[in-house]
């Protein structure tokens, strides 16, 4: 009974030693966008929507100067739409997303308004029923504008850049249903420095209309990874208070010797340990996660939260919980993956 008070007064002491550390891991997740598994024609379209404010297409900045182009090609927006919807059913078609996809660039007159509202779900089931359709993608809008600069505050050489706007929706039409409404902005830049950050002279940096063209590429591109499944990388936290058994039990996490971790870890799993416990449950869930044991895992971490909660750490707390919600999430995510 002494040696246990002792080995108490001894964690209490060191507890504000324990150091949280970061082990990365590579995940399999599904695309964001949850259609129907089994989907296998897609109809893509373009609203061909402006908003009445939208009304730069035909200009450009020189130098933080708004300037009109003086010669722009008649249909610019179509040649941009064309560019990113093809560059959207090329990526969907590598990745074997559907087995059909057709693009219908002008299905919809030039329009504008001051609000955009979905597609009435007739108007989806027209489209549909006319392209012998599964799924209805759907540009709402798109807008761009190019800038050139001899130099700003942050670089002293010459750059480029182009920034775009764009709305996206998908439709069910057998389900009548709005899956996803999607706006997406982004910049693209172009300098003369290389991944490095070394300054290439000799860089010729696009001009307006081709920059604006491969930055509607990239805009098809971007919202096409919404469909497919990808590997991230993400971090997970284990903490290592300052006793052996947990320093060894780290050199045996770098090593990716999870058994041998939880050996050392389970020692300190019980309720007679205090609040080393929840360090211990918590890096236990940890390497069942691992392990690809999420059942346990969940266990772990329940038992983490259990003592956290008696001892009333509300920082261990907040962890625990948010480490559920990842485990959860990542469940969700392969039980969609199965599905697909």
């Amino acid at each position: 009974m002494n040696r246990l008070l002792l080995l108490l007064v001894i964690v209490t002491a060191l507890s504000a030693c324990t150091v949280y550390k970061e082990y990365p891991i590579e995940i399999y997740k599904p695309g964001a966008i949850a259609y129907p598994s089994n989907t296998e024609n897609v109809a893509i379209v373009y609203r061909n929507f402006k908003y009445i404010g939208d009304t730069l297409q035909h200009y450009y900045k020189d130098d933080f100067t708004l300037r009109k182009v003086r010669k722009d090609p008649q249909q610019l927006d179509s040649v941009l739409v064309n560019l990113c919807l093809n560059e959207l059913a090329k990526n969907l078609k590598e990745n074997a997303a559907f087995e059909e996809i057709r693009i219908f660039p002008k299905l919809f007159e030039p329009h504008t308004g001051n609000k955009l509202p979905a597609l009435d779900m007739k108007m989806v089931q027209k489209i549909a029923s006319s392209t012998q359709a599964d799924l209805v993608i759907s540009l709402e809008t798109y807008s761009y504008f190019f800038s050139e600069y001899e130099s700003t505050a942050e670089l002293a050489s010459p750059s480029n850049e182009v920034i775009t706007a764009a709305v996206w929706a998908v439709y069910n039409p057998v389900e009548e249903k709005l899956i996803e409404r999607k706006t997406m902005i982004d910049t693209i830049f172009w300098n003369g420095y290389d991944a490095k950050g070394n300054y290439q002279r000799k860089t010729k940096l696009p001009p307006r209309l081709a920059a604006l063209k491969i930055a509607s590429q990239m805009v098809g591109e971007n919202y096409s990874k919404r469909f497919f499944a990808s590997w991230q990388n993400v971090n997970r936290i284990y903490s290592v208070p300052p006793l052996p058994d947990f320093a060894a039990a780290d050199e045996y996490v770098q090593k990716g010797e999870w058994d041998n971790a939880i050996m050392l870890w389970r020692r300190y799993a019980d309720d007679n340990n205090g609040k080393m416990a929840i360090n211990a449950r918590y890096n236990l869930a940890l390497a069942y996660e691992m392990k690809d044991d999420f059942e346990t895992a969940e266990k772990w971490l329940l038992a983490a939260q259990q003592i956290a909660t008696d001892y009333k750490s509300k920082e261990d707390l907040k962890m625990i919980i948010n480490y559920r919600q990842l485990l959860a999430k990542r469940k969700k995510d392969i039980s969609r993956l199965n599905q697909q």
